[in-house]
């Protein structure tokens, strides 16, 4: 099984996005990355579409979305 981006999160007005992802091993692990890159999400928007919305406990706000992969034509 190969690495898979579960979810990426980048917050209003941070310079620092993080990615959430499930590796080969079942093992999930957090990962930062440059917000400039992670803007990228806009053109990435042709090969995911938002999922499901990642809430935290505690407070119960919304911290991110799912990715769902969108299938190859």
């Amino acid at each position: 099984m190969q690495s898979q981006i579960i979810a990426l999160l980048v917050p209003d007005g941070c310079r620092k996005a993080t990615l959430l992802v499930r590796r080969g091993d079942g093992q999930f692990a957090r990962e930062g990355i440059d917000a400039r890159v992670a803007s990228a999400t806009r053109v990435a928007a042709t090969w995911f579409r938002q999922g499901s919305p990642i809430v935290d406990p505690i407070t119960s706000a919304v911290v991110g979305y799912e990715v769902t992969e969108v299938p190859a034509a």
